[in-house]
């Protein structure tokens, strides 16, 4: 395995060792926390299509099942066998023990981190700008329309919205003394 040097010791760099492996070769572990809802999985599937597969699918071998157990990456994994109908997957195996396994599970899950809001604002600001349309963002991001301008009213640009078709909140209405 190739293995880098740090200030911190010797980094072990498994990225390096992909294989394409049968997908019915591959299942998912029984103690993953993490779940991902039916819109995070259709930006997922977007963002393979888009993006290309660029995170290979984190796995150990076990020996009794003849099986790789999926550490991280379940999602990608379904995107590939539900949704694309794919028959093999690419995948990385470490070799952990059960314990290892699951932190390293929580540990992959927790380290992404969320998306601080003036970060994504600043974000479809530039996308705005660079002439993206509000609906392509949503779509593209995984955002609701309603979420995107948010996003825009956070940056307090009014050109942000120069395009934009307003509805009234309200009406006036004249009532006579007579009603």
């Amino acid at each position: 395995m190739k293995t880098i040097e740090t200030v911190k010791g010797i980094v072990k760099l498994p990225c390096f060792d992909v294989q394409l492996v049968d997908i019915d070769k591959v299942q998912a572990n029984t103690y993953n926390p993490n779940h991902v809802s039916p819109d995070k999985m259709q930006l997922l599937e977007e963002s393979i299509l888009m993006n290309g597969f660029c995170f290979p699918v984190v796995t150990i071998w076990d020996p009794d099942l003849e099986k790789y157990v999926i550490i991280d990456g379940f999602h990608r994994y379904l995107i590939f066998r539900d949704y694309l109908k794919a028959k093999q997957l690419p995948i990385i195996v470490l070799d952990h023990d059960i314990s290892k396994r699951m932190m390293a599970t929580v540990q992959f899950n927790r380290a992404r981190g969320i998306h601080q809001v003036e970060l994504m604002s600043d974000l479809v600001r530039a996308l705005v700008e660079q002439g993206v349309e509000d609906e392509e963002i949503a779509e593209k991001l995984g955002m609701e329309i309603e979420e995107v301008y948010r996003l825009k009213q956070i940056t307090g640009i009014a050109e942000l919205f120069k395009n934009q078709d307003y509805s009234r909140a309200w009406e006036i209405i004249e009532v006579k003394d007579d009603e």
